[in-house]
């Protein structure tokens, strides 16, 4: 059966909310990912960082990476989870591109994840 595309993950542990909303099945299975690794201390979708980015046609857009993520060594990641077709297209490399930079200037990390 195949996941929901919208819908209440409720009760994480590792979230300082009571819920929160995945907007895909691939976004519910890395919040079932992120409450079961041991190296994750909290993580959250409600996190409200905006990067600015620029399409094909050098207008300015907004991206909101899927996750940010903290580890018990105090490290701080923002993760994007995408299918593995849409991996290599254009605007998920620019968008990458923008939220490595973005990260770097922070000392955090930013990662690309499929989950397939």
């Amino acid at each position: 059966m195949a996941a929901p595309k919208r819908g209440n993950f409720d009760q994480p542990r590792k979230s300082a909310w009571n819920f929160e909303v995945y907007d895909s099945g691939l976004e519910l299975r890395m919040m079932e990912r992120l409450e079961a690794d041991p190296a994750v201390r909290a993580w959250t979708k409600r996190h409200g960082i905006s990067i600015t980015w620029l399409d094909h046609r050098l207008q300015r857009r907004a991206y909101r990476p899927d996750f940010l993520v903290e580890y018990t060594d105090g490290a701080l990641s923002l993760i994007e989870v995408k299918g593995p077709n849409l991996v290599d297209s254009a605007s998920v490399q620019r968008k990458r591109q923008a939220a490595d930079h973005w990260c770097n200037r922070r000392g955090m990390t930013y990662s690309l994840e499929t989950i397939g």
